[in-house]
Order: structure tokens, then sequence, then C-alpha cells
């Protein structure tokens, strides 16, 4: 007993003394290329940019990091020298690690607890398929992101009910400076996937710049399909947006963050009339981080990312919300822009988030350590 007391006080109140090996196991997605840390500068989608944070937080509290994934060639990430270090998975020689998690893969359990003693589950997606108990007996945990999506894995594979640890997703506060008041209080901004909802705003446009002549709406992002898209829909979005250019409708495309948060910056309103099951948003802590007021579809994990704004629950509402926000945005001061972000700054940022990890990875050699505690207790009776 002694001995066990001593393992939990050294687990959760010390570092990480021996530099522990991390690997995130990523895979390769033919229509989205190589990416590393660089690519931050000129846009990842949200899953990507979760594992360049996570791995970087996770280095900084002392672990070894290895992304396996796809790299360029040329990457100034992958000498073994560096921490993270990202290499290609194709080469990923088969090295034992002392924790190994799985980026949106649950079917590779089995195979990562041969090269790991503890082995995670970083889900980002919705479940499309059913696995058993013993698909998910070889996970210590799953990593998930919002209560909305855990609830919606476990309607479709009830095995995952034993996983309950809710962590998020987060942003960097480091990368937003001060709230600034707004040039044009009118002006807005989609910041997703046009696949995800864009069309509901680009249909009422006409309508809202007659209503009100200074509202802007610019788009970012753009058009990746990552095997998903609508190439019918996608041209009638295009076309609309070009048409929809003489009365303040602009396409930027996918940029980087650091551009992309200075466009929230300067937004008034963050307007997104999400059609898609969101299981985080990571987008929607960008907008709020930045002081851009949301107008949402308040479904899916939205209802746990997004804390203030204006709200409604379908497409048919989501004309006359904007309208009522637009009505109100003159009196909205700075100050109630900058209240928006402090339950991010408490619960969302990455640091954070590789803090909860690290005391979930701690608590969990605490267990493997009872485990075989009482192994050895039993066998020696």
């Amino acid at each position: 007993m002694i001995r066990l007391v001593l393992i939990i006080i050294f687990c959760l109140f010390s570092k990480v003394v021996f530099a522990e090996t991390i690997a995130i196991f990523t895979h390769k997605i033919d229509c989205l290329g190589p990416w590393d840390p660089d690519n931050v500068k000129t846009g990842l989608p949200g899953s990507e940019e979760a594992v360049v944070n996570m791995a970087e937080e996770l280095a900084n509290l002392g672990y070894q990091v290895i992304v396996f994934g796809n790299p360029p060639i040329s990457s100034n990430y992958s000498s073994t020298d560096l921490n993270p270090c990202y290499i290609d998975c194709d080469l990923d020689d088969g090295q034992y690690v002392d924790i190994a998690i799985s980026w949106r893969k649950p079917e590779i359990g089995r195979d990562l607890k041969k090269r790991a003693s503890r082995v995670y589950l970083w889900l980002h997606d919705i479940a499309r398929k059913t696995f058993s108990e013993e698909d998910l007996s070889f996970y210590d945990d799953v990593l998930w992101l919002s209560q909305w999506q855990k609830e919606q894995w476990i309607s479709v594979s009830p095995a995952f009910a034993k996983f309950t640890n809710i962590y998020g997703n987060a942003i960097n506060p480091k990368q937003f400076e001060s709230i600034p008041e707004r040039e044009n209080p009118y002006s807005c901004i989609y910041g997703s996937n046009c696949n995800r909802g864009v069309e509901v705003l680009l249909e009422i446009w006409p309508e809202i710049k007659r209503q009100f002549p200074r509202a802007t709406l610019d788009i970012y992002y753009g058009w990746p399909k990552w095997g998903r898209g609508d190439s019918k829909k996608e041209k009638y979005l295009q076309k609309l947006t070009q048409d929809l250019q003489i009365l303040g409708v602009n396409q930027h495309g996918f940029v980087g963050q650091e551009e992309l948060n200075q466009a929230y910056a300067k937004a008034s309103l963050w307007t997104y009339p999400c059609l898609v099951e969101e299981t985080f948003c990571i987008t929607g802590l960008r907008a709020q981080m930045a002081g851009a007021i949301p107008v949402i579809i308040d479904e899916y994990a939205l209802k746990e990312t997004v804390r203030y704004g204006y709200k409604c629950k379908n497409r048919k509402d989501y004309f006359q919300t904007l309208i009522n926000a637009m009505e109100d945005i003159e009196s909205i001061t700075l100050e109630k822009r900058q209240k928006i972000r402090d339950f991010i700054l408490l619960e969302f940022t990455w640091k954070r988030i590789a803090q909860q990890w690290d005391k979930q990875f701690k608590l969990d050699v605490v267990k493997i350590q009872n485990k075989d505690f009482s192994a050895d207790l039993i066998g020696s009776q």
C-alpha cells in the first residue's frame, strides 16, 4: 500500500522526469497533401491544426513527441533531434513508445497496444460505423472534444460509454491581440468550409444588404472538399458568391492563422448558419476570442463552444436572427466583445488541454502500477 501511495504522489505532482515518448499517429489524406507546422502560415484544417498545437504543448511539458503523418519531403521538422518531430507515416519503423495516440482511427488500437503501454483515441469526426467492446479494449481513454461528440459516438457504438472524460480542442491566446473597435459594425465573416452552410448566408444576402446598406460579408476557407464535396453544389455557390461581389461579398480562400485572426478582429459579426455536425468548432473559439459576435444555428457541439451571441435552431429562422443582430449591433460595446472571450481563456487554451492530458496520462500510470501491484500480491499468496 505504501508503494502505491508513493507512486500516486510521484505521478500527480511531478513533471515528466524521464522524457516519456508520445507518438501521435495521423494518416495521409490525398486531397489535403503534405503538411507540418509551417502550414499554419498558409492554412490548415482544424483537426491538423490541433495536432500541431498539441504536439508543441506536450513537448513543452517535457515529453518527446513524434507525429507520424505526411510532412513535406523537405520539412524543417523531420529531424529526430527536434521536439516535436514529424515523420512520414510510411517510414514508421515500429519503435516502442510510452504513449500512443490514434488520430481519428479507432480500428488501429490493437496494433498500437503492441508498441505502447498506454493508448488513446483522439477523435475529430462523427461516428459512421460500429465498434465492439473488443475493438475498444486496447484504449486507456478517448480524448473527447465535446459532450455532443461523445453522445453521438455512443449512440452508434454503445461500447464507447465507458470513456467519460471530455477535454476539448483549443486556441493559442498569444495569437490574439486586444480587441479593437470595429470600423464597420455591419461587417460579417464566414470562416468554415463552404459546404457547411454558406449558402444560407448567400441566399439571404441581397435582402440583408437592402436593409443594411453598410453590410459586408468576407468568406474564408474556400472550397476544399477532402473527399466529401458536391461538385454541382460547389459550382452553384461559386457562381452565387461571384454574382454577389457587387453587394459586398468577398471570397478570400484558404489563409494562414495570422491573417485569419486579423480578419476576425476586423469583423463585427461571425455569421455561421451551420448545417453539418460540428464535433467542436475551433472557428467558434477563434471568432469569440477576436470579439466577433456570433450569429449561429445553435446545434451540435456549438451549444458547448459558443456561449454568447444570437442563436436560432434551424435554417428558416436564421434570416430573422441575423436581422436581430444587425438591429442591435451598434449598441454592442467593446466591453461586451471583450467579455465573450473570458470562458475561452479559462477552458480552451492548448496549454490547459495539454495539462489535462498530462494529468490523465499520469493517472493511467497509477492504474497500471496498481494492476501490476495487485497481480504481484495475488501471485505471492
